[in-house]
C-alpha cells in the first residue's frame, strides 16, 4: 500500500473518530402552530389550566436506539397564558416564573426506557435557576405522512424549583402540585 493510500485511510478513521455516535435519525422538527405545551394547578382549591405559547423543542427520538435519542425543550417563561390577566401577570412575575430574570426554563433528557406502551425520559428541568431530576412519560405516535406525535405528562412539586415566594410559599391558595401535559406535533 501507497504513502498516499496509508494517509487517506488514517485521515478517513481520524474523521469518524472525530464526529462521534451518529444519531440513528435526523431530529424531528416541533410544528409549534399544532403543538401544545399546557400546565395545570388549584386556586382556592379549584382546578386552573394555562399554556405555555412559545416554546422550542429539539427531538431526536427513535424507538429502536434509545440511547441515541434526546429532548431539548427551551419554554419562555413570560408566554405564561391562563385566560386570566391578573393571575398571568403574577404568575411571571418575581414571586413565581420571574421571567425578567429567568426568561427560559429547559427540560433536557438523555436516557430513555420503554414502560409498557409508552416510554421513560429522565432528564433535568432547570426552572428559575433551581435543576431537578424530572421524569416524564409518553408516548411516540408515527404518522402515515412521515411525521409523528409525542403526547405525555408529569407532575412537579413548583417549591422544589422557587415557584412561589413570599406569601406564596404557602400552599393554602395555591397548590404544590403541578400537572405539566404535552402534544408535539413532529415532521422531517
Amino acid at each position: 500500500m501507497g504513502r498516499v493510500a496509508r494517509l487517506t485511510l488514517a485521515g478517513a478513521a481520524l474523521a469518524c473518530l472525530a464526529s462521534g455516535p451518529a444519531a440513528a435519525e435526523p431530529a424531528w422538527q416541533l410544528e409549534p402552530a399544532a403543538s401544545r405545551l399546557g400546565f395545570s394547578a388549584t386556586q382556592a382549591g379549584a382546578v386552573f389550566e394555562g399554556r405555555f405559547t412559545r416554546f422550542q423543542a429539539e427531538i431526536r427520538f427513535d424507538e429502536a436506539d434509545l440511547a441515541s435519542s434526546r429532548f431539548e425543550v427551551t419554554v419562555d417563561t413570560a408566554s405564561a397564558d391562563t385566560g386570566e390577566a391578573r393571575r398571568d401577570e403574577i404568575l411571571t412575575g418575581p414571586d413565581f416564573f420571574w421571567a425578567e430574570r429567568y426568561p427560559t426554563a429547559v427540560f433536557e433528557a438523555t436516557e430513555f426506557t420503554r414502560a409498557g406502551n409508552a416510554y421513560l425520559a429522565r432528564g433535568t428541568l432547570i426552572l428559575r435557576g433551581v435543576s431537578k431530576p424530572v421524569p416524564v412519560r409518553f408516548r411516540f405516535e408515527r404518522s402515515a405522512e412521515g411525521g409523528a406525535g409525542l403526547v405525555g405528562s408529569t407532575r412537579l412539586r413548583r417549591l422544589d424549583f422557587g415557584v412561589g415566594q413570599g406569601e406564596w410559599t404557602s400552599t393554602e391558595w395555591v397548590g404544590d402540585e403541578v400537572e405539566v401535559d404535552f402534544e408535539l406535533r413532529l415532521s422531517r
